[in-house]
């Protein structure tokens, strides 16, 4: 599956609830397609996008959903000893693995050679796993529907899409679309 292909789905799943979603040709990809409010976009933020989503889903009441790959998630990878132990029933990252730095020419991750999924489950995280689109609807569609935290871990194609435009936005006006977004939602 395409990572594109992959974000329609998400995309589509998260329609009425808040995303965090990693940077570069992931953030770029969603954005050719799809722009909400309760879209935030981490630009130039590798590494943080679960952390960002955790702390969003500890104050929020609804459904907070994470868009991370598995470069962002290797970068940051000490964010999964703490999303076991918070692990807020609101939450569910989903993990989009090329096993590549795909927006830094695609350079081989350590994902080509790591199990991320197996370290999650190594801290006692629920997970699931899947390869193709009606695999990546049931995972997080299960894993939504469990009323606990989950992670998903998608197995994508190489690569990125050709000819998505760059996404030049103003990273503290994503910043305060989204916080009004989460606040227009909470006072609901």
């Amino acid at each position: 599956m395409k990572r594109i292909e992959a974000l329609t789905v998400i995309d589509e799943l998260f329609a009425g609830d808040l995303l965090v979603v990693t940077c570069g040709a992931t953030a770029r990809e969603l954005a050719s397609f799809s722009r909400r409010d309760s879209h935030l976009p981490l630009l130039d933020a590798m590494g943080l996008t679960s952390p960002v989503g955790l702390g969003v889903a500890l104050g929020y009441p609804g459904s907070v959903g994470v868009i991370d790959g598995d470069g962002s998630l290797l970068m940051g990878f000490s964010i999964l000893p703490t999303l076991a132990i918070y692990a807020p029933a609101n939450l569910t990252v989903i993990v989009l693995d090329n096993e590549q730095h795909a927006s830094a020419d695609l350079v081989p991750s350590q994902a080509a050679r790591i199990d991320l999924a197996a370290a999650a489950r190594g801290l006692g995280i629920p997970v699931e796993t899947c390869n193709d689109l009606a695999g990546l609807r049931e995972a997080i569609t299960s894993t939504r529907a469990s009323g606990t935290f989950g992670m998903v871990f998608a197995k994508i194609e190489p690569g990125n899409s050709a000819d998505i435009p760059l996404l030049l936005a103003d990273p503290a006006v994503l910043g305060a679309t989204f916080a009004r977004a989460v606040g227009s939602r909470s006072a609901n």
